[in-house]
């Protein structure tokens, strides 16, 4: 049975039961306009403007019933977009939707519907402050990555843009967490075709229908003083490739020191690597540091990814700012020196400079 079609048997299923009680609604979202200004090494600037002004928004709604204290079931609604986006990696491009049904009970949660994977979801790695994140990090709206395209919703990875786990996106899929044990989760997914847009795979690709198999495990614990949480992930594309991850952040006071880890392997493919799909073959890590005080976060990281069958590889550094003047409105404020290396010494296939960006942001 096709995941659309369990889907739509659950929005009939959650539309019956709600009847015999009261439903409960949320609804929320945030606005965020930034500017940067970016400076990049002479013999690219032709290739890059000076002056961006991106703006993002996200509206997410949900419904949800209480059966019993031990019962929930709730559906959700996140809705999301941009503008001036150099990768175009929501799941409709430049503007996305996530349609998903959520059950917990004593024996776990289960998830049907556009969500990302167990794996991607457990995922620990290094702190980041404001909007531009560490993992798939929207500095290219600032500096363009010549190894991460995606416009008109044709996706063109030749290395990995994050250490999580993202090669389906929010592609529709099953997930399954279970109750917590000795302060850990285990998760599984199954999703049927790993194409989507907010993910890595190319809609053209012959194995773009492919399904996947994802694993993921998430602890938290606490040792002389510090809070320490770890995630490990598995996942196996068929015909794409095998994935690994593992995560880890420590905690003491203001401070929080974090990485993270992704291997990919395409070794028993019998799809034939080429450039444009580098990232079925590579790694990726990032390390950072984080300090918070009061509405003010700051965070230190690197990230690192590179292809193994070629020279394409991607470094950057940021030291990212974000203050939370009150509940409404934050202020942000980001550096970020980038080296963008491909596979061959043409202007065009490479970059490197600094942003500098600031913007502000408004939830509800």
């Amino acid at each position: 049975m096709k995941l659309k079609l369990l889907l739509l048997l659950l929005l009939i299923f959650a539309a019956g039961e709600t009847r015999a009680g009261e439903l409960t609604y949320e609804a929320g979202g945030s606005l965020r306009a930034l500017y940067g200004y970016s400076d990049v090494s002479s013999r690219y600037q032709r290739f890059n403007d000076h002056n961006h002004t991106p703006a993002a928004g996200e509206l997410n709604l949900s419904a949800g019933y209480d059966f019993n204290d031990d019962y929930t079931l709730s559906l959700h609604l996140d809705l999301s977009g941009a503008t001036d986006k150099e990768v175009e990696n929501y799941n409709q491009g430049a503007w996305g939707e996530e349609v998903y049904g959520i059950f917990d009970s004593p024996y776990g949660r289960l998830m049907l519907g556009q969500t990302y994977n167990v794996a991607y979801q457990f995922g620990v790695g290094a702190p980041t402050a404001g909007p531009l994140k560490v993992n798939n990090s929207d500095i290219t709206d600032f500096i363009a990555n010549p190894n991460w395209y995606n416009r008109d919703r044709n996706g063109i990875f030749k290395t990995l843009n994050s250490t999580d786990i993202n090669t389906d996106g929010v592609a529709a899929k099953i997930s399954y967490i279970s109750p917590q044990f000795y302060n850990s989760y285990l998760g599984f997914t199954y999703v049927p075709d790993s194409w989507n847009n907010a993910g890595l795979i190319n809609r053209r690709a012959e194995y773009k229908n492919k399904s996947g198999y994802i694993f993921g495990a998430y602890n938290e614990s606490e040792l002389a003083g510090f809070n320490i949480t770890a995630s490990l992930g598995y996942a196996r594309y068929e015909d794409i490739d095998q994935e690994y991850s593992a995560g880890i952040s420590i905690n003491r006071g203001n401070w929080t020191l974090g990485g993270s880890f992704r291997r990919t392997v395409a070794g028993s493919s019998d799809y034939a690597l080429s450039l444009n799909d580098g990232f079925r073959e590579g790694k990726a890590w990032n390390i950072g540091l984080g300090y918070e005080f009061g509405p003010y976060k700051a965070a230190l990281s690197y990230f690192n990814s590179k292809a193994d069958n070629s020279d394409n590889e991607d470094e950057i550094i940021q030291l990212a700012n974000s203050f939370q003047v009150n509940k409404y409105f934050d202020v942000y404020l980001t550096a970020a020196r980038v080296d963008y290396k491909g596979s061959s010494r043409e202007v065009e296939d490479n970059s490197k400079g600094w942003a500098f960006v600031g913007g502000v942001g408004f939830n509800f």
